[in-house]
């Protein structure tokens, strides 16, 4: 059935007696040390078990002796065994920047909600939540969430009707493992939580700016300004705080790249074999460099450039490296393409790109301006396309 919003009757209809107590607390975290690897920016490495985060250092331990690397330095720290696959969770959290967790339950009292896990508990403030999402116990989820009104005007909540579910719009007030109290009409309701499948909060839009770090977690992956961790806890901006060993990964270079794909060039020259094509209508485009999307075949996004194409990007402030792979774009035959790099006039990089001899490009842009690509026809005139995997500048 399709979902409709407003509808008070539902509501009522789904009353509960009383609202439950909180749920029950979760097994301690588990207190061995877990060993992680961090990768630093000069592409070297180092082991050890994990000591601490802070905004300033990574701390490992090995052999008996400690080493604190400069966040600055790290572009991954990642767990070298990664912990079990949870379960099934019956709960999600989606929160205002995107960020997911998964868990058993989820309730909130007092301006603070908590997420029951396996490890513990994950506690944040409830203006992080955006929506939850609850397992049906005798089948899967139901994907209430993509037919969400496009504006909406209150808090939902998404209750059982029938075989489907409706929106109804109330003010969330507080959740329990026994019901979810709502507020209609300025009169307090409970609702059974068994008769509710999801909640939806009004929340102000994210910002435009992403946070600068990921920190990839059992069961969920969350957006960070700031990252701390210890044997104790993982303690996100200061106020997400989950337990220490669900910790998988914290990606300090996310913030720090830019994707070529999506950086607009400063001057493109594209002059295909039949010079003429790339002025007809329609036709432009085709032979333009273009994003592309991961594929059975490549697993990563890239960025499909045809021959004979020159493009100059003017580097953003503070850049690094620049980091790729270079390929054939086609599996169908083709003479190779000649692939030039240049970094400020520099030719830094020359190759014929083949299946048999792609390109790694990992190329040092500190200081420079401008980066220019060009992709040419090789001896013979039918050279095909090249394809830049995830090409990434990192700052």
């Amino acid at each position: 059935m399709h979902p409709s919003s407003g509808n008070l009757f539902v509501a009522i209809a789904v009353l509960a007696a009383t609202l439950g107590v909180a749920p029950a607390q979760a097994p301690a975290d588990d207190a061995a040390a877990p060993v992680y690897r961090a990768e630093l920016e000069d592409g070297s490495h180092h082991v050890g078990a994990l000591v601490k985060v802070d905004a300033e250092v990574v701390t490992l331990e090995a052999d008996g002796a400690q080493r604190s690397l400069p966040v600055a330095a790290v572009r991954r720290l990642e767990r070298e065994s990664p912990a079990p696959a949870p379960a099934a969770p019956a709960a999600r959290l989606t929160l205002v920047d995107g960020s997911t967790l998964a868990g058993d339950e989820f309730s909130w009292a007092d301006g603070r909600a908590t997420l029951v896990v396996p490890q513990g508990r994950v506690e944040l403030p409830i203006e992080r939540v955006r929506s939850v999402a609850w397992r049906k116990a005798d089948a899967g989820e139901v994907e209430w969430l993509s037919s969400l009104p496009e504006s909406i005007e209150s808090d939902l909540v998404v209750v059982r009707k029938g075989d489907g579910f409706e929106f109804v719009d109330c003010a969330i007030a507080a959740v329990s493992a026994d019901a979810v109290s709502v507020v209609l009409d300025e009169e307090k309701i409970p609702v059974k939580r068994t008769k509710v499948i999801g909640l939806h909060w009004l929340r102000p839009a994210a910002g435009a700016e992403p946070a600068a770090v990921t920190v990839d977690v059992v069961g969920g992956s969350l957006r960070a300004d700031r990252v701390e961790w210890t044997p104790t806890a993982l303690v996100v901006d200061g106020v997400i705080r989950i337990p220490s060993g669900m910790l998988e990964r914290i990606d300090f270079a996310s913030g720090r790249t830019i994707q070529l794909a999506t950086l607009e060039p400063e001057r493109l020259e594209v002059e295909p074999y039949f010079g003429g094509l790339a002025k007809i209508a329609g036709l432009a485009g085709f032979f333009a460099p273009r994003a592309v999307p991961a594929d059975r075949d490549v697993p990563q996004p890239g960025l499909l450039v045809r021959p004979r194409t020159v493009a100059v990007w003017r580097l953003p402030t503070g850049s690094r490296r620049l980091r790729t792979a270079i390929t054939p774009a086609t599996k169908a035959p083709h003479a190779p393409a000649i692939v030039a790099i240049s970094l400020d006039e520099r030719e830094v990089f020359r190759g014929s790109i083949t299946a048999e001899s792609p390109a790694i490009i990992d190329l040092d842009l500190v200081g420079g301006r401008r980066l220019t690509l060009t992709v040419d026809f090789g001896a013979a005139a039918g050279s095909g396309p090249v394809r830049l995997a995830a090409p990434i500048i990192e700052k």
